[in-house]
């Protein structure tokens, strides 16, 4: 199989972000949330830093990794407690969208996975629209349809919504230039992109590596940063107007588990046990007997070590998730 350098030479790999065609392999990675088989390496792009999945799975293979899956039949992720605070969580998401916007308005919340955010947002006034091809609990699915490349055409007319947030979602994109595309197309002139991913660039990145929970292979196929985001938002016209890093609701857990896998082998064994107990067990997606235990073991002194770590961490500007906010312009 041809290496990802080579392949980029014959530019059949070009990072988005910057276009460049040069990668380092970096290190190699198994899935350690769902066990989909297989091996792929992180590869980071030589002169933006973007981190990308290889081989890139193909657009049916993305999809299978969340057909049936991803999601319970009405679009749950993780256990009735888990879910409860990710619904609080919710409100604590848009306080920054709702300091940016001059008023509530019409929102697009795609890859809206149960719904927690969209919820929020329609409590503070907002009118929302939920679109996840993959989550039962997405209002208006069947606004998106995807090509055989997996990329969308959404069912709305060009410059419709005010704001159109992705929570964790581009990441897991196989074309994110074409997305991000059709999505400014249906956005307003002034309206307001929300991009929420995981900070590539990170200390927890940089120290954890393959153990880092959030790296995810192979559903996440990009591993971005700030800088490298902007730039590729700026190819479509769309200046930065806000970041925030803070987020109690994945820092520390995300702190947590990566220093479990550590210890106790790189299988995510709490991030399992905290998952939704409809989900399907064939792929063995559930934690060992005696992985557990020793996260067990270990909780009740990593957890508060995990917190005051994110709290350090986050005061020098590092966090294991960032929220950009971009701006459309109201001319080109």
């Amino acid at each position: 199989m041809p290496t990802p350098r080579q392949d980029a030479a014959d530019h059949t790999f070009q990072c988005p972000c910057c276009q460049g065609t040069e990668f380092t392999d970096l290190y190699g990675v198994t899935d350690t949330n769902q066990d989909v088989p297989g091996k792929w390496s992180i590869v980071a792009c030589r002169h933006c830093g973007l981190g990308a999945l290889w081989p890139m799975p193909t657009p049916q293979e993305t999809s299978d990794f969340y057909e049936g899956q991803f999601y319970t039949s009405d679009g749950k992720r993780f256990s009735s407690l888990v879910e409860r605070l990710r619904h609080f969580a919710g409100y604590a998401r848009g306080r920054t969208l709702n300091r940016l916007a001059s008023r509530p308005g019409l929102l697009l919340d795609y890859g809206s996975g149960a719904g927690h955010f969209a919820s929020a947002q329609r409590a503070s006034g907002w009118e929302v629209h939920t679109v996840d091809p993959y989550s039962a609990a997405s209002q208006e699915a069947a606004r998106a349809t995807l090509d055989n490349r997996g990329n969308p055409t959404l069912h709305y007319p060009d410059a419709h919504f005010d704001a159109i947030s992705l929570w964790y979602v581009l990441e897991h994109i196989l074309d994110p230039q074409a997305t991000l595309a059709e999505l400014l197309r249906i956005l307003k002139p002034g309206g307001i992109l929300l991009l929420a991913v995981q900070d590539f660039s990170s200390i927890q990145a940089r120290v954890f590596r393959d153990k880092w929970l959030i790296l995810d292979p192979p559903r996440h196929i990009w591993q971005f940063a700030p800088h490298n985001l902007d730039s590729f938002l700026l190819r479509f016209g769309m200046p930065r107007v806000a970041l925030t890093r803070s987020s109690l609701e994945f820092g520390p857990f995300t702190i947590l588990q990566s220093a479990l896998n550590c210890l106790t082998g790189n299988r995510n064994h709490l991030f399992r046990m905290l998952k939704h107990s409809a989900l399907p067990t064939k792929s063995g997606n559930r934690a060992s007997l005696p992985g557990a235990i020793a996260s067990l073991i270990a909780l009740p002194a990593l957890a508060p070590l995990s917190l005051i770590t994110y709290f350090a961490l986050l005061a020098v500007g590092s966090s294991d998730v960032f929220t950009a906010y971009y701006r459309k312009p109201h001319h080109g």
